[in-house]
Formats: C-alpha cells, structure tokens, sequence
C-alpha cells in the first residue's frame, strides 16, 4: 500500500498539470477563435470595400462602352443636334458653340436655314449633316462623340456646295461676284479632321484690268486651254450639288401660263420632298426646260438664276445656258441668259393660274 502511495501522488500532480495544460489550451483556444472572427469582419469589411469599387468599374466600364457606341453611331449625334439636345462646335474655335435654335431655321427670310439631307461628304464611310442656308449653309460632322461645323458659306464670294469628282466627294466653294470672273476651290477629304487634296481653278481677263480683253483659264496654277478647261468644268458642275436654302419659291408654287408659239404654255413649280421642280413647257408635247432645285445657282434681287444644261456631247463637254425667273406681284417674267451676270433676253411674261382655271393679271 506504501508503495503505491507515491505512484498516486505522482498521477495527481500529473492530472493537475494536465488540467493546467488543457485550461491553457483552451484559453488559447478561446483567443484564437475570438482572433479569427476579428479577422473575418475585417476580411467583410474589405469584401463590401473591395465589391463597391468593382461596382464603380463595372459602371464606368458600362458608360465606357456606352460613350464608345456614341462615339460610333454618328447619325444619333447628328439627330441629337437636330432635335436641340447638344450643340455644334467649331473646330477652329471650341468657345463659339451653337445650337439649332441659334441659327435662323424655317422663317422664310434670305438668311434663314432648313434641316437638309445627310451625305458622306469627307469620304470616311459616314454621313455628315447638311444644313442648308445663305451661301450654301453649314455642314457638320460627328466625331469623337461631338458635332463639329465642318465647312460653311461665307458670303458671295464664297458660296458652299459639293460636287462629285474622279469617285469621290468634294467640297467646293465658288466666287463668282464679279463679272467676267470666276474662280473655285475644291477639297477633298478622308474624315473631316484629314484634308488629302485641293483643286483651284478659274476663269479671268488676261488683263484684269480691262474686263473685255480674252480670257485666260486656270488649273491648280497652270494655264490651260478653254476646251481642257470647259471639259474639266463640265464634270465638275454636272454632278454639283447646291445646299444654298431656297427663298420665296415656296410662296412662288404654283402653275403660271404665258403664250408661245405653240399655243398656251405653262411654266410649273412644285415642291418636292428634295426641294421643287421647276418645268416649263411649251406646249403639251414640247418643253422649254426640266430644273430642280440643284439648277439653282443664286438667287438675287427678286431673280432666281437656274443654270442649265443646254447642250452635252460625247466627250462629257456640257454648255450652260442660265433661264432667269424675274417674280413679280403679277407674276413672273422670264429671261434666257449665256451667263448668270448679263440681264438676259426677255423670253415671256406668265401670269399665275387660279384655282378656277383663270388667269390671274
């Protein structure tokens, strides 16, 4: 019994030390539990912080891709200046923004403008817009998710329009204020912010300073013939296309008679979804001339000047000829004309038609 007496006291001490060791391991347990559901909130906390800022990319990313498909779809930007939501810029000068309520739109008056057709006109595969107005308009192109003004009329001695040449668009601006002088420039583009090309022609006395003296023609600088040049120009007016506004022809529609040689004639104007159609015919068989609004080369002191392709041949050579529209209070007299700045041959004089079929003096 003796001898077991150390051998219980020795299972004691051992029994207390391992209490002992399990209080500490549980203590130890308990602080590393409370250490690791410490560190789980901060670990949440980081999650919700770290979710927001991938929610904040996710938005920016979504308005990326958002202002990159404005940037592409340049017909929404161009619909969205015609509807007054953003304004145009002016690429040589940002601070002089404007919006369509800004310019002049549908009164009537010389200077007003109108919404015209959408046209690629700087080659890139995209249409640009055509605001047509005084000299030819505004034309204006979308880019880099804006509206800029790519090109615009500025008086008679620079009248805006766009023609067709060698396969491609280009813009031209026309001089034609003095008599016996015209002259032309011509750019072509490959997006609007990229000139690639530029034409200058012209037509002069080769003295200026006696009008009457023969004429010179000019290519890109170079003298050339009249017939390389009345070839040049041919193609170039035949496929022209005009974006001056068209004033008064609106209050001018109708049908006017007259008497020709073949009885009674008629001379129409009608507007069209393009602009107006003006016919004159002679008789029911015969016309004198076919125009449309794209004739139309100025309008001026009560006098719409339509230029006319008279004669083509086979070589593409066209010879114009001007049938210039005199509107009066009691109708319209008209002139034939070999250049817009002579007064031309008194032609008729056409007197409106009634609705009751009658003549109106």
């Amino acid at each position: 019994m003796s001898s077991g007496k150390p051998q219980n006291r020795h299972f004691a001490a051992l029994k207390k030390n391992v209490v002992g060791l399990i209080g500490i391991l549980t203590a130890l347990s308990v602080a590393a539990c409370g250490q690791v559901k410490e560190d789980e909130m901060v670990n949440i906390e980081d999650l919700a912080v770290n979710q927001q800022e991938s929610d904040i990319q996710a938005g920016e990313s979504a308005d990326s891709e958002i202002i990159e498909d404005e940037i592409v779809n340049a017909e929404e930007l161009l619909d969205s200046f015609i509807n007054g939501s953003i304004s145009a810029d002016d690429s040589a000068d940002l601070t002089s923004a404007f919006y369509i309520s800004d310019l002049n739109m549908d009164s009537g008056e010389w200077d007003s403008f109108s919404v015209g057709e959408k046209v690629d006109l700087d080659n890139d595969g995209e249409n640009e817009l055509i605001i047509n107005g005084p000299y030819g308009g505004i034309y204006l192109d979308a880019r880099d998710n804006r509206v800029y003004k790519f090109a615009a009329g500025d008086g008679n001695a620079c009248i805006l329009s766009y023609t067709y040449f060698n396969g491609d668009v280009w813009i031209m601006y026309s001089n034609r204020m003095n008599a016996g002088y015209e002259s032309y420039h011509m750019e072509k583009f490959e997006g609007a912010d990229n000139l690639t090309a530029e034409i200058n022609f012209s037509e002069e006395p080769a003295d200026l300073d006696h009008a009457e003296s023969e004429m010179k023609y000019i290519w890109n600088g170079a003298a050339i013939s009249y017939d390389e040049y009345t070839a040049l120009c041919s193609k170039i007016f035949a496929a022209e296309v005009r974006t001056q506004e068209i004033q008064n022809l609106d209050t001018l529609a109708g049908e006017y008679e007259y008497q020709s040689d073949y009885g009674t004639g008629k001379l129409i104007i009608e507007e069209t979804s393009y602009g107006y159609d003006i016919s004159d015919y002679e008789s029911e068989s015969s016309y004198r001339f076919l125009a449309d609004s794209s004739n139309i080369d100025i309008i001026k002191n009560n006098r719409i000047y339509i230029k006319y392709p008279e004669q083509a041949f086979s070589d593409d050579t066209v010879i114009f000829r001007y049938y210039i529209l005199e509107y009066r209070t009691d109708g319209i007299n008209v002139y034939y004309a070999e250049s817009a700045d002579e007064e031309g041959q008194f032609l008729y004089h056409a007197a409106r038609k009634s609705e009751g079929g009658t003549i109106n003096n």
